[in-house]
């Protein structure tokens, strides 16, 4: 029996599937719209006020481009710090996905940049575009604004995989104070480092325990360069032991880089991370400290001991 010939020639069709496939690939997980039930949860979990008066009017890039795995929470995330944003007076959001954000004359406009869950290259893979080329000048000018960015007195934020990025790119390590290494937990008490320090009000000098996907770091991750705020206690936690020889499970963190300010924390795995009241404090006033507006002790956690002279 002679089959009817379908209406499309086969390279029509190839076409057309085409199409299809990038339409469909068009919008990512992270462009999606917040449903209404969870922007009522964030409203109801959202601070009253900003723990510092901001100096001036602020302006926060929320970066949420990611070219690895895509966290669903993404939009989730960038919901709830425009919406605190917008409650406290603290500081305005622009929320892209466009790298080309960080080119330096669109760049200056900004006080700070949040960075949710962006894993992946960031600006490419080094050595991915060929060298002399515009691609390539493009990535490395991209690069060096955002260092130049943070070095340069601003701020940056880091919140969950924005850890699990640019592994080839050794300076993005440095600036956000760690590489992701697995995330072997998903329950954990948190030990409170450094209660005195107002990132850390939000939890009153008392322990907290909370349900994420929880994150342990390789290097650079160090306390001698790091002021760890939050890590897990182990012991409370029912964990034996984990990736690391010393144990050493950092939560949240602050450092200075350069002039700037560094605030990272591993937590907003899971969509209620952002309707955590808690957890939104402790946001809030690291993006107040990484804006400059509220004052927190940045110092290492250990000084490294000075090597005996011989």
């Amino acid at each position: 029996m002679k089959l009817p010939r379908p209406p499309f020639s086969a390279a029509a069709l190839a076409a057309l599937l085409l199409t299809v496939s990038t339409l469909a690939c068009a919008e990512s997980p992270a462009d999606k719209a917040v449903p209404p039930d969870r922007i009522k949860k964030i409203e109801a979990a959202l601070p009253d006020k900003a723990p510092a008066k901001p100096k001036k009017a602020r302006k926060v890039l929320i970066f949420t481009l990611a070219t690895g795995y895509v966290h669903a929470s993404i939009p989730t995330g960038a919901k709830a710090l425009e919406l605190m944003g917008k409650k406290t007076g603290a500081y305005d959001v622009v929320v892209s996905r466009d790298p080309a954000v960080f080119d330096p004359d669109r760049l200056k406009e900004f006080d700070a940049i949040v960075m949710i869950s962006t894993t992946g290259e960031l600006f490419g893979a080094k050595g991915s575009q060929k060298e002399g080329t515009e691609e390539q000048a493009r990535a490395e000018r991209r690069r060096r604004s955002l260092l130049e960015f943070v070095a340069g007195g601003r701020g940056l934020v880091g919140i969950h995989a924005a850890s699990d990025s640019s592994y080839q790119w050794s300076a993005y390590g440095e600036l956000i104070g760690g590489y992701f290494n697995g995330h072997p937990w998903g329950k954990i008490t948190m030990k409170i480092d450094d209660p005195k320090n107002p990132v850390n009000a939000c939890f009153g000098g008392k322990e907290y325990t909370i349900q994420d996907e929880i994150y342990t770091f390789k290097a650079p991750y160090s306390r001698d360069k790091l002021r760890v705020l939050t890590s897990i206690d182990l012991e409370k936690s029912g964990i034996r032991k984990g990736n690391r020889a010393d144990n050493d499970y950092a939560v949240s963190w602050v450092h200075n880089f350069g002039k700037g300010r560094v605030f990272y924390c591993s937590l907003g795995h899971r969509d209620e991370t952002f309707w955590n009241p808690v957890i939104l404090q402790h946001y809030l006033a690291g993006i107040q400290f990484a804006l400059g507006d509220l004052p927190a002790d940045a110092a290492p956690s250990r000084k490294t001991k000075a090597e005996p002279r011989p």
